[in-house]
């Protein structure tokens, strides 16, 4: 075969891993631009903080508003120095991640993932949207229920953002052990934040997210949202109609997806709790970026623009949605797969 045939064979088969790619490259290219060095370690800091002070949500210009039980997972932060530590944090964030979607996903989506828009947001601020996904893959890639059940409480406590709808899609997939283990590792670790934070930690917590929301508008971070309501400003809209409309795509979305693999699952559970999130942004993202990067490998039909879109993650609550339908129709069109 003539190379300029064998070329044009090549683009034609996998445009979308094209397209992906250079989506990957220059957004990173202009997201390092942006944010290093003035950007780097920034959201660590907080969480670094957080577990020195005293009132670890005490009113400040880079406010902790990660609930009391996440105090207990960033705990291991107290003995390390603040820049070592980000250097140690960045380096789990992606082994832990990579470790987990390649048991889930596989090489390629993982290695598609790992540099996808999503990922790089998250990891120069250093975020806890890698870590909290590894949870998230960790409780789907196992058949135990109970593994799965605890991975899920233990995500809920960390990050509810991408946990707060996991609930139903296990009652709806009838998972009663994982579901009971779920709610026992929750409230087990509930009770352990109390015990070593105190009861008055939660209701400072609340404080801290109601006084959150203002910075949040304030800065413009909602131009970066996915969730529904969080991006309402940015549209001029009020967030709780899209909070309440957001709630009720995800029941629909849990209900749709209750024969899904378990894969396709792990993406749909954040898929679905990202529409009912109140404040979720841009890194957030990474936590679906394995799934459709196994779309953007497998597939060159029109699906895989879609599932490009929300590899990019750049456009808000339609990168969401678009990284929905994707799955949605790979679950119209394949056999289910019940893995558990």
């Amino acid at each position: 075969m003539p190379a300029e045939n064998r070329s044009g064979s090549f683009i034609r088969e996998r445009w979308p891993l094209l397209i992906a790619l250079w989506i990957a490259i220059s957004s990173n290219i202009v997201t390092f631009v942006l944010l290093w060095p003035k950007a780097a370690g920034v959201d660590f800091a907080v969480f670094w903080r957080a577990v020195h002070a005293l009132h670890p949500y005490a009113v400040n210009e880079q406010p902790f508003v990660y609930p009391p039980t996440a105090l207990l997972w960033f705990l291991p932060l107290r003995l390390v120095d603040a820049w070592p530590g980000y250097l140690a944090w960045t380096a789990f964030s992606v082994v832990a991640f990579c470790l987990v979607a390649l048991w889930l996903y596989g090489r390629g989506a993982t290695a598609l993932a790992i540099i996808s828009p999503a990922a790089g947001v998250g990891l120069i601020p250093g975020q806890t949207s890698l870590i909290a996904s590894a949870f998230l893959f960790a409780a789907f890639a196992s058949d135990c229920r109970i593994c799965r059940g605890i991975f899920l409480g233990a995500l809920l406590t960390l990050k509810p953002q991408l946990a707060v709808i996991a609930p139903v899609f296990l009652v709806l997939r009838r998972e009663w052990i994982a579901l009971a283990a779920m709610a026992l590792t929750t409230v087990l670790l509930i009770l352990v934040a109390i015990a070593v934070f105190g009861s008055a930690m939660w209701s400072d917590w609340m404080e801290a997210v109601s006084g959150f929301q203002q910075i949040v508008a304030h800065r413009g971070l909602s131009m970066s949202a996915v969730s529904p309501a969080a991006f309402a400003s940015t549209i001029g809209l009020l967030r709780l109609p899209l909070l309440v409309l957001g709630f009720a795509a995800s029941v629909v979305i849990a209900f749709r997806s209750r024969d899904l693999d378990n894969r396709n699952t792990a993406a749909m559970v954040a898929c679905a709790s990202l529409f009912a999130a109140p404040y979720a942004l841009r890194y957030d993202m990474i936590a679906i970026a394995p799934a459709m990067a196994v779309l953007i490998l497998s597939d060159s039909g029109r699906k895989a623009l879609l599932a490009c879109v929300a590899y990019s993650a750049a456009f808000g609550p339609f990168s969401l949605a678009a990284g929905t339908c994707v799955l949605d129709w790979r679950s119209r069109v394949t056999k289910p797969v019940n893995e558990s």
